[in-house]
């Protein structure tokens, strides 16, 4: 997970700082262990997106891509002035997502099968993101004996970012900072934002779309044939060539074709319109492994 950067948020009001800030809510961290979480500008749109892991209520650490983890943690710190917390990077510490398999061969005393959501030990912590997929994150000095004894196979950061596209996961790069509002790539269906516990930065503009306003675009999975050169913020088109979408995140599969997340204008899904990259080639809709809720969709009164 080279392409991530680290860093930890605590202090006494470590809990209630994030929770006034982000839109997911810190009171299922308890349970669940984990949660993405996005920060938003006061118009709503995702300046940050993390990985956000509770290791006890005055600590926690979060995972965001290197591309924007110097404006996201420096807007982050901006409203932590008046709060007794403390964020700062962890740079001597990596971290390597894994399958059950490996989890269970690096580490034998973890048990895959558990419902614990996360695993503190010395030096780091294992989180169970599903029954398949693990991220353990560690000091270097811890990490680097275990990679080395550990799994058989090591693969570069296109698996991981697979991973998240085949489990409909949004990223967020400097490309699209500030892109999206969260439900545009389907938070609300991945439990990252809250509608019911209170305010936090951008929460009006949130709330407003999801209780009140039409959601017009919503993110979807898609297959192209090949390898072609594209990254996040690229354009999809539709057959008249007119720019309905953007790409989101994009990695090559096993089968050495390419898959993608897109956020597509909701029109567009409706008439069924043929979807393509600006180089010509052509989208094939995939299953989203959630579904999206038509009401975000409709007109309410």
């Amino acid at each position: 997970l080279d392409a991530y950067r680290l860093f930890e948020i605590k202090g006494p009001d470590a809990e209630k700082f994030l929770q006034g800030q982000l839109t997911a809510d810190l009171a299922t961290l308890k349970t669940r262990g984990y949660s993405l979480a996005a920060h938003c500008s006061i118009k709503g749109h995702m300046i940050s997106l993390f990985r956000l892991f509770r290791l006890s209520d005055n600590h926690f650490i979060a995972s965001i891509h290197q591309s924007i983890a110097e404006t996201g943690v420096n807007n982050l710190k901006k409203y932590s002035i008046f709060s007794k917390v403390e964020l700062s990077f962890l740079n001597n510490w990596s971290g390597i997502a894994l399958d059950s398999q490996h989890l269970n061969r690096l580490d034998p005393q973890s048990d895959s099968t558990s419902d614990d959501p996360i695993d503190i030990k010395d030096g780091g912590f294992i989180a169970k993101i599903d029954h398949d997929l693990y991220e353990l994150w560690a000091e270097n000095a811890v990490l680097e004996p275990q990679v080395h004894n550990g799994p058989d196979k090591t693969t570069g950061p296109d698996s991981w970012n697979l991973a998240l596209i085949q489990r409909g996961i949004p990223a967020l790069y400097s490309e699209t900072q500030e892109h999206f509002i969260p439900q545009m790539v389907n938070l609300q269906a991945l439990e990252g934002v809250s509608f019911t516990k209170g305010c936090y930065t951008g929460q009006e503009i949130v709330t407003r779309l999801q209780h009140r306003g039409i959601l017009k675009k919503a993110m979807y999975h898609y297959r192209i044939a090949g390898t072609p050169k594209i990254q996040p913020g690229n354009p999809i088109l539709n057959s008249q060539d007119e720019e309905i979408g953007e790409l989101v995140v994009s990695a090559v599969n096993s089968a050495g074709d390419t898959e993608l997340l897109a956020v597509i204008n909701q029109s567009q899904i409706n008439s069924g319109a043929e979807l393509k990259l600006a180089s010509e080639e052509k989208l094939e809709a995939l299953e989203l492994p959630y579904t999206l809720d038509t009401r975000l969709f409709e007109k309410k009164r």
